[in-house]
């Protein structure tokens, strides 16, 4: 047999190996997923820019389709997923039980992580983690309501949304796009959260 300080050294415990699902749970997987999440929420912002015309005709899309009204929930929906899966890496590199996080509450992650917002960060976030229910799946989720429905795109049109200057000789303002979700401004909160996985 074999010993260790003439200690009786159990093998077994070198011979035995990880299932694949203990392995694909290893957090270094949670944030090569967040990662590509990351990159195809960069892939479809991209295809809704100025070449998105090229882009839908090289997909063989019919003439008119426009990526950028096609895609722009699909964007949300995968920045959304992305900060998800990154807060879970984050918790398993810390050793968090899973159990504790089985959520998709933004959060009740946050809380886990320890981490205090403002006010507009955590409307941003509440965004991103509706954006996964309400808009970039299905039309409609299962347990979808009009009250809720509306609920929903009030806080979009809240974070998506600003009041303009006023018209020149007047007080009329007109809405225009906040770009606080485009994406420079989202790779920038995505990297705040990869980064605490480093720590």
């Amino acid at each position: 047999m074999d010993t260790i300080d003439n200690e009786p050294l159990d093998l077994s415990m070198f011979m035995r190996r990880e299932s694949l699902t203990e392995m694909k749970n290893h957090p270094n997987h949670w944030f090569n997923r967040s990662s590509d999440l990351h990159a195809s929420a960069g892939a479809v912002w991209h295809s809704m820019g100025a070449q998105s015309k090229e882009i839908a005709q090289e997909l063989g899309l019919s003439s008119g389709f426009d990526m950028g009204i096609a895609c722009y929930h699909v964007y949300h929906m995968l920045c959304g997923l992305a900060l998800e899966v990154m807060m879970k890496a984050v918790l398993m590199h810390r050793q968090v039980e899973e159990s504790e996080f089985k959520t998709h509450s933004f959060e009740k992650l946050h809380r886990l992580l320890e981490i205090s917002l403002t006010e507009e960060e955590l409307r941003l976030l509440k965004f991103y983690e509706g954006a996964l229910v309400w808009a970039g799946r299905y039309p409609t989720p299962v347990k979808a309501n009009d009250d809720k429905l509306m609920e929903f795109y009030s806080l979009a049109n809240s974070v998506l949304t600003k009041d303009g200057p006023p018209l020149e000789g007047t007080s009329l303002r007109f809405t225009v796009d906040s770009g606080a979700t485009d994406w420079p401004q989202y790779h920038e909160l995505w990297a705040k959260y990869a980064r605490m996985f480093h720590e």
